[in-house]
């Protein structure tokens, strides 16, 4: 490490980062990383240290330990007999519940270093399996065959209205199963030579160096079997030099597979085949490992319902159970679903997309032919005039998935899960979110989830109506809520009132009611299934339509808070909350009014099942130009005092109490050498072209850039540089080569070009 210094800080960060590159790139998930850092707690390499851990999700095993206040001392300085604590050992999350004991050896004294013992107990860490090969399921149909399939006769009678016939029931099924049926041996039919040679084709380079040899010493092969297997002659000879040709090829292709993998980036990007560029892009990062048991459970069958168990969200109301309505008075002719309307969600569907149960993808639905809009018509009309939804459509696959690479793989609390519906019910999901959507009229406060705004638009509603107060010498309060399990806490009775309230058509409303009261799920784990759950409250989680309903749920809160008229206002307009999903901040420039907004939420959550988190929510004083903190009395939420900070982290951007940007430019300063190093270390064989690409898609994001405003000219100075540096290290540059030149021959933005660009589209 360099020295401490304000002018080695990049070069600190650059070493930070290219530890993070290692363990990123690995395989491991419990990481130990000891040694002499330079960095003392209380100076600038400590704080930037530490800020590392936090970004990165590490502990610094020896300062939580023994305490940052402790007096620990590893060097002794013997020019002046100064101390510092500049020797740390930092830990992962996995490895950190094995550290049982740190401590310093005053009494050696080997160097003007004292040693740093650091005792684990390796016996906690859990053994890893390599996670199983997703399933391969064949997304290509040529032949479609739908225009076999018609209008059933049965629904003759009733193809205009609506229908309570429980026996139309069985017709749907058949119909759907029909169609589904179609479309799986369509794909199986047209694709089954795709099924042949799986093990080649996960060798890169096997078509390019392999494929021809192969070939050959299969021919000689044969040739040998059909004369007899002869020990000796022409033919044996053949197929022994063959196959030594075969076997050296094979080998030198798996020796040579990183740079294969970058040769075959550069063959894609020469050839603007962006999308299969990006495709093996994504397909280089390591694959996770699997534990091999999960909180203390170890057979899958065990631990898919260990976290069917963890998933299912009881619901905090009592009265949450779903009354389903079948049927309604309706004056005019009921909701109908065109071609048209397939159609256009088709296209705006993303390909790639995992499968659900049945194995049915959005591909399939691309090559099914121009029967496929008429057919599905068909079917979701029928299920709207009936309220009714076959049970293997809305069969949901439930995967866990980790959140933390480096945190504990066995516990259950640290995989989030993710659903895997069928793609036709993703269809229906998307033209009932479009319908939805033309009833819905949303607080301007809500940013989440709509057109045209994003997180960027919050934070600068919330920096603007704050320095709007602070110009007027006025502090603005700031309240920041954490809601948990927000969208799995949804009340079905309250969210089927609210639908009711929007005069969204009765048609649609029971859909939604059969549709969440009858959902089949299952926790699919290393190939086992647990056992079946449906859902008691909460929205459906990768639902299509389940963000426009929670902003449909939370709405009336953000307009109780509004008709409050306490808290800011700019012009008339009172600002008093700003809300993204489940992220809200309440603003307010006396203390009182925000315990007042505070009383308001905790109503409305109380009366709607949702449950705030306390140790999680936090408080905020913007001050006006007082360079003195100002006193507050207690604010609490649920009777409990909320912590007060100096900053927040707030949709990513970190927000101080006397607006500077200073952190949130060092944020993304620390952030753009962390993804600069994974690129360097991991194409570091690629093309000129292809780091150029990867520089650009990667390393030009500068999250929120456009809306710094308030920092120092160092802390700026320091981003650009080291967006310099990222991009000298990634093109192999000397270090002291012009920045201009180098950017302009490779016709990529400079540092300010990319802040002008942003600022510009900002605006």
């Amino acid at each position: 490490m360099p020295t401490n210094c304000a002018d080695n800080l990049i070069e600190f960060s650059d070493c930070m980062s290219e530890i993070t590159a290692i363990v990123e790139s690995s395989n491991v998930e419990s990481v130990y990383i000891l040694g002499d850092f330079n960095a003392d707690p209380y100076e600038l390499f400590g704080k930037e240290m530490q800020n590392f851990c936090t970004d990165q999700k590490w502990r610094c095993a020896d300062i939580t330990k023994l305490g940052i206040n402790s007096g620990t001392y590893t060097y002794v300085s013997d020019a002046h007999g100064s101390t510092s604590w500049l020797d740390h050992c930092l830990v992962t999350e996995a490895a950190w519940r094995s550290v049982e004991h740190v401590e310093v050896y005053y009494d050696i004294y080997w160097s003007d270093h004292h040693p740093l013992m650091v005792q684990v107990n390796l016996g906690v860490i859990e053994p890893t399996l390599l996670s199983p090969m997703k399933r391969q399921s064949v997304n290509k149909v040529i032949w479609g065959g739908l225009r076999k399939i018609d209008f059933p006769e049965e629904f003759a009678s009733c193809c205009d209205s609506m229908c309570s016939d429980v026996d139309h029931r069985s017709v749907i099924d058949r119909l759907y199963n029909e169609i589904v049926g179609t479309l799986v041996g369509a794909a199986e039919s047209s694709c089954d030579q795709q099924n042949r040679k799986k093990r080649n084709r996960n060798i890169p380079g096997w078509n390019e160096f392999v494929k021809e040899a192969h070939g050959k010493s299969r021919q000689a092969y044969l040739d040998w079997v059909w004369h007899g297997r002869p020990r000796s002659g022409p033919l044996y000879q053949d197929m022994c030099d063959s196959r030594k040709v075969f076997k050296a090829q094979l080998k030198s292709c798996q020796r040579k597979q990183n740079q294969i993998k970058m040769d075959l980036l550069a063959t894609q990007h020469d050839s603007k085949n962006f999308h299969n560029f990006w495709n093996h892009t994504k397909k280089l990062s390591p694959r996770s490992a699997a534990p091999v048991s999960v909180d203390g459970v170890g057979k899958p069958e065990e631990i898919a319902n260990l976290f069917k168990n963890h998933f299912s969200v009881k619901p905090v109301l009592q009265s949450a159970g779903v009354e389903v309505v079948i049927g309604g008075v309706m004056s005019g002719v009921p909701v109908s679903i065109t071609p048209n309307e397939v159609s256009a969600i088709l296209k705006t569907m993303n390909k790639g997309k995992s499968p659900g149960h049945d194995g049915l993808s959005i591909e399939h639905l691309r090559h099914a032919g121009p029967h496929l809009p008429r057919v599905l018509s068909l079917l979701y009309t029928f299920c709207i005039r009936h309220s009714y939804l076959p049970s293997e459509l809305i069969r949901t696959i439930v995967v866990p998935i980790v959140k933390n690479k480096t945190g504990d793989i066995s516990d259950k609390g640290n995989y989030r899960p993710i659903s895997l519906a069928t793609i036709l019910a993703k269809v229906l999901d998307g033209m009932l979110e479009r319908r939805l959507s033309h009833h819905l009229n949303l607080n301007d406060a809500q940013f989440g989830f709509r057109p045209g705004l994003s997180t960027e638009s919050a934070v600068f509603s919330l920096k603007h109506t704050v320095r709007y107060y602070a110009q007027r010498r006025t502090p603005v309060y700031a309240a920041f809520l954490d809601l948990s399990k927000a969208f799995d806490l949804v009340n079905y009775n309250l969210l089927w009132s609210k639908l009711s309230a929007i005069a969204l058509p009765t048609e649609l409303i029971t859909i939604f009611q059969y549709w969440y009261s009858n959902q089949i799920n299952q926790v699919r784990w290393s190939g086992a299934l647990s056992d079946e759950y449906v859902l008691e409250c909460g929205v459906r989680q990768g639902g299509l339509s389940s963000p426009a309903l929670f902003n449909l749920y939370i709405n009336d809160l953000i307009g109780e808070l509004s008709d409050t008229k306490i808290g800011c206002s700019v012009d008339g307009l009172m600002v008093n909350s700003i809300s993204y999903a489940d992220d809200m901040v309440l603003l307010c420039p006396t203390v009182n009014g925000l315990c007042k907004l505070l009383k308001v939420c905790e109503e409305y959550a109380s009366y709607h099942g949702l449950r705030y988190n306390v140790k999680k929510s936090e408080f905020l004083v913007f001050r006006s130009g007082n360079k003195k903190p100002i006193p507050v009395p207690p604010v609490k939420l649920l009777n409990v005092a909320l912590e007060r900070v100096a900053q927040f982290k707030y949709l990513g951007h970190i927000v101080t109490e006397n607006l500077s940007d200073n952190c949130d430019i060092e944020r993304e300063r620390r952030a753009l050498a962390v993804r600069c190093n994974m690129l360097a270390r991991r194409f570091a064989k690629c093309t000129r072209d292809v780091k150029v690409t990867l520089f650009k898609a990667f390393c030009q994001t500068f999250y929120t850039c456009s809306l710094w405003c308030d920092y120092t000219q160092k802390t700026y100075n320091a981003l650009r540089v080291q967006y310099n540096n990222a991009f000298r290290m990634l093109m192999g540059l000397p270090k002291f080569c012009s920045a201009s030149a180098m950017f302009a021959e490779a016709r990529v933005d400079d540092f300010y070009a990319i802040i002008r660009k942003r600022t510009a589209s900002m605006l």
